[in-house]
């Protein structure tokens, strides 16, 4: 756990799910690019064939030609398809340029190749072009590097965000990050979320079903701390019958010592005759009864509806963890559900939005 880091994190997910190959290749990291082109420049470097001997045959020698014009046409043809596959995976979007041009480039050399078959048409601005495509140095752009290290900084800082989550989850004795149920903990979710929408070329399914995941274990997590938190409940009850644990709140058992001392007082005026001071504390002592027996069944009422509120939202929590559920699906779902709509920011209702034209 010490060696811990955001960035290596982010290249083990990245191996697990490689729908954010396209992200990591926008901030210039994609060591495949630079493989494929080393690949692409050997392929082109390898030896011609060969041409066949002159036997003095005419039919004869012109099939042989044939077969060899083809087979010199498919020797670098292989090459320039191996180009063109290169050409179509995710790389910076400033490097569009410099693939118009190797395109060009490619046509015409096939085109040099059919006009003049069976002779090497030259390759070498082919590769340089290539490796410039690959090791993004462009002369007319310097500022690219400053670009490239700024989408990387967002990468460690709004992709990264569920792994530090996840990671700070995984050692509860840290102190590296507030509990998701804390009101510190949904700011700061809040926050990176607006970064992530604001944030156009980082939009992925998958941070979106990471941020989605965060914010429905911290509904759960709230959800649950609500069932138990006294302070709620008994904010269920209307007009609570007085007493002085509504003076000194938070003093355990308050109550209980309060109606002991009562009933004590209320016995000894029993035994003294004091009719005119017992009488009244029975007939207190007795509506206090009904009155907590009331209160209790409100607060055990209401504590089974914030029960069920919390079953109800995990259930929908483990659904979407296990893929049984849409992103599009579970947000319509906790739009239909008002009593839902305490636990979560109205950001989280957009990430739907984000993915429009993948339907």
């Amino acid at each position: 756990m010490a060696d811990w880091s955001i960035w290596k994190a982010l290249e083990e997910w990245r191996n697990r799910r490689h729908e954010l190959d396209p992200l990591f290749a926008r901030a210039g990291v994609a060591p495949e690019i630079e493989s494929a082109v080393n690949l692409v420049c050997v392929n082109l470097r390898r030896q011609t064939p060969t041409p066949p001997l002159v036997t003095g045959d005419k039919y004869r020698d012109e099939e042989e030609f044939g077969r060899f014009y083809q087979g010199y046409f498919r020797h670098f043809d292989d090459g320039f398809q191996r180009a063109e596959t290169l050409l179509r995976l995710p790389w910076v979007p400033e490097a569009a340029p410099i693939a118009e041009q190797i395109h060009s480039e490619i046509a015409m050399l096939r085109q040099r190749l059919q006009e003049n078959p069976g002779r090497n048409p030259g390759c070498g601005r082919l590769e340089v072009l290539l490796q410039q495509y690959a090791s993004l140095n462009f002369s007319d752009l310097p500022q690219l590097a400053d670009v490239l290290a700024q989408r990387k900084r967002e990468l460690i800082d709004i992709a990264g965000y569920p792994l530090l989550v996840q990671h700070a989850s995984a050692d509860p004795a840290g102190n590296a990050m507030a509990p998701v149920s804390s009101a510190a903990f949904q700011q700061a979710l809040a926050e990176k979320l607006n970064q992530y929408l604001n944030t156009p070329w980082l939009h992925n399914r998958v941070l979106s079903h990471a941020y989605m995941q965060m914010s429905m274990d911290s509904a759960c997590s709230r959800s649950k701390s609500d069932v138990q938190d006294d302070t709620r409940l008994q904010s269920a009850v209307g007009h609570r019958w007085p007493t002085l644990s509504i003076l000194l709140p938070g003093r355990e058992h308050v109550d209980q010592l309060w109606y002991l001392l009562l009933a004590i007082f209320a016995i000894t005026a029993v035994f003294l005759e004091m009719w005119w001071v017992a009488l009244p504390l029975i007939v207190w002592l007795n509506f206090s009864i009904g009155a907590h027996r009331r209160e209790r069944q409100q607060i055990d009422a209401y504590r089974a509806e914030l029960l069920r509120r919390y079953q109800g939202l995990k259930r929908l929590r483990d659904r979407f963890s296990a893929g049984q559920l849409s992103l599009e699906s579970l947000v319509f779902q906790l739009r239909q559900s008002a009593e839902w709509q305490e636990y979560f920011d109205e950001l989280v209702y957009e990430l739907p939005l984000l993915h429009q034209h993948e339907a």
